[in-house]
């Protein structure tokens, strides 16, 4: 009766401390979830879900369907048939798996090493900032580690020896767990298809724990002919969904890439293994994995001798050293980003956690690291330690898991809502991200608005280029755009800066520059909108820098001016181009000077009128027009132009005042 009650109160105690645990996972990843905007890509996800609702099927107008993430597209279309699909509900599924992945995670962790070692390891997936960030967002990436820890446990408990001695039980035993493998896998596969990673250092493993012919075996063959299968039908759905889509990729920004890198690939990953706060974690699993590879020569080389504890460190670290050595030499250059680590950043959190629990037991405890009773003074004393060290790891990563709560996103959600707010009968809308303008305004837009980086993102369909997710039409020419604009009563396009820095040919940008006005600006998204053609001033004085004339960051190429006459408008058109990085918003002062250096006139703002910021000004030259009022009582005669770049933020100058040329008034 005593060890029951002992047991019942072990069970309500970790109970209530899960609980809670939960509870503030629940919390950082609502207040994500319901403050931060859309990043651009669950649009795609919401629309290819809309589409599934409406054909049963993520299929694209473009004719296309949607393959990423194509078991979290019918997840999220099926909570949207329920309640709404919307942005909370679009984002749910992932909140619903990013908190299962936490107790999946305890789980795992306390069958395969300990309780504590799950503890661990699940009060570090709470805190994980990109855990928050992908569980909080309406992509699949949430859904992936799910499945993805549960394949790796999954493979692991299928090497493990059965008690059962039975020779049909123990069949039966086998064939279970390793089909429970493959539905772990398949289900991990159709989330996305960065699963196949996982593939060969599990099968190395299972080699290594059981022979090769082990996979021979009746019950074991089976299970491993269905991946098989199942890869070669995602694959099938990938190149006939998809035409010509892999193709692209890999013709313009190769998947797999045999660049051999790795100090260059290093940098995009190195923060979630080495940042100051990470480091100790990642040094205490080396440790863990150390030890257990020690005990495994002293084996023999053989793992399945070895301890549990240490069987899982190996085996847990075979997949996250394959799938990181494999993003570090061979991905391509142009997809190292952080989130494909994801997928096995809980088995580094599982490593870390083995690591400080052998520290503790090995450091408190040397003579008595077996199994003790909850209850007893020597697990007692382990858990204070493992208190302390879920403590400083509290203090170390509360920090920046609530910093991403202050990290906004391009606020395409906002804007398009002003958009869809605003619209009138025939006006045009286009943007470099039709799935967004799909989305929140309902329909396609009409156009799909970008010159650099989109043959991947179109296909031919009736002898137009249109993008693959909303069949918007492509619009990549500046004749082209000219054209709408002087044909559309309004045109809008919606746009973040960068991409508007970095997307466009020098033509067609200075045609956004002249031809649209800021309407509406939310979390560096803009909506700007051209009402009718705008004919330019008759310019009639120019001037021509060679070499272009310095000032500091920013170098003046050329300016232009119509007619100064008094009381008339005096426009200037000034040519900018940077020099070096730029890290802040610079702004112009304009100024009419007389003979005594007295300013008569002067107009101050941001270069390009605010539409691209000066942090991304590059080598492209942007137009910076200011419109001056010439004094109606200002003597004609000789004046000069004199120019002034400052600080917006501090006001201080950077450069100036130069003189930049002489401006007689009429």
């Amino acid at each position: 009766m005593q060890s029951i009650a002992r047991n019942r109160l072990q069970f309500l105690t970790i109970s209530v401390l899960l609980a809670a645990l939960l509870a503030t996972a629940f919390w950082l990843r609502w207040q994500y979830l319901d403050t931060i905007s859309l990043y651009v890509d669950e649009f795609t996800t919401l629309w290819a879900a809309l589409r599934t609702q409406e054909l049963g099927a993520p299929i694209m107008p473009s004719g296309v369907l949607y393959t990423r993430g194509l078991l979290a597209t019918y997840v999220t279309a099926l909570v949207g048939a329920v309640a709404g699909l919307g942005y909370t509900t679009g984002r749910l599924p992932s909140l619903v798996f990013g908190l299962a992945t936490i107790l999946t995670i305890f789980a795992v962790g306390r069958r395969a090493w300990n309780v504590r070692v799950g503890w661990l390891a699940a009060l570090g997936l709470t805190l994980l900032p990109e855990a928050i960030i992908w569980s909080a967002r309406a992509r699949f990436y949430a859904q992936l580690q799910f499945f993805a820890l549960l394949t790796v446990w999954a493979a692991f408990w299928a090497v493990q020896e059965s008690s059962d001695r039975n020779r049909t039980s123990l069949s039966n035993s086998v064939s279970r767990r390793h089909l429970l493998f493959t539905l772990f896998f398949l289900l991990a596969l159709f989330s996305q298809e960065q699963t196949v990673l996982l593939y060969p250092p599990l099968l190395a493993g299972m080699v290594a724990w059981r022979g090769w012919r082990y996979l021979l075996r009746r019950e074991v063959w089976p299970a491993h002919a269905l991946i098989l299968v199942g890869m070669g039908v995602r694959y099938a759905i990938e190149i006939l969904g998809q035409p010509g889509f892999f193709e692209t990729i890999q013709a313009e920004r190769p998947y797999v890439a045999p660049l051999f890198d790795v100090a260059a690939a290093w940098p995009a990953y190195a923060p979630l293994l080495v940042a100051p706060e990470r480091l100790p974690w990642t040094l205490v699993g080396l440790l863990a994995v150390g030890v257990a590879l020690m005990a495994l020569a002293r084996s023999g080389w053989r793992p399945a001798q070895l301890a549990v504890f240490d069987q899982a460190t190996i085996f847990f670290a075979l997949p996250f050293g394959f799938v990181l050595m494999f993003i570090l030499t061979l991905v391509g250059g142009q997809w190292r980003e952080a989130r494909y680590l994801f997928l096995v950043q809980p088995l580094w959190l599982l490593l870390g956690a083995a690591g400080v629990v052998w520290v503790i037991d090995r450091l408190l405890m040397p003579r008595s690291n077996q199994q003790a009773s909850f209850f007893s003074s020597t697990e007692k004393r382990r858990w204070i330690a493992t208190a302390g060290a879920s403590a400083l790891l509290v203090w170390a990563w509360w920090q920046p898991a609530t910093a991403v709560l202050t990290r906004q996103v391009e606020g395409y959600d906002r804007v398009l809502e002003y958009v869809a707010a605003n619209r009138q009968p025939g006006d045009v809308v286009m943007s470099p991200q039709p799935p967004a303008c799909a989305f929140v305004l309902g329909e396609p837009c009409d156009y799909y608005a970008v010159q650099r980086v989109y043959e991947e993102f179109v296909i031919r369909k009736d002898g137009v280029l249109v993008d693959r997710w909303t069949g918007a039409a492509l619009l990549n020419d500046t004749q082209h755009l000219i054209d709408v604009i002087r044909t559309a009563p309004r045109v809008w396009l919606v746009t973040d800066a960068f991409r508007l820095a970095t997307r466009y040919e020098d033509d067609f940008l200075r045609t956004v520059i002249e031809q649209f006005d800021p309407a509406f600006a939310e979390r560096g998204v803009t909506a700007l909108l051209a009402e009718g053609w705008r004919a330019p001033p008759p310019y009639d004085n120019t001037q021509i820098f060679e070499p272009p004339l310095s000032f500091g960051r920013l170098a003046l190429t050329s300016w232009r001016a119509t007619t100064a006459r008094p009381g008339e408008p005096l426009y200037v058109e000034l040519t900018w181009q940077a020099t070096a990085p730029i890290d802040r918003q610079l702004n112009t002062s304009l100024r009419i000077v007389d003979a005594d250096g007295v300013i008569v006139a002067q107009q101050d703002g941001p270069p390009t009128r605010g539409i691209v910021p000066t942090n991304l000004f590059f080598a492209a030259p942007l137009p910076d027009v200011k419109v001056l009022t010439v004094p109606a009582e200002l003597e004609t005669g000789d004046y000069r132009l004199e120019i002034v770049v400052y600080d917006v933020e501090s006001g201080a100058v950077e450069v100036g005042p130069l003189e930049i040329g002489a401006l007689p008034i009429q």
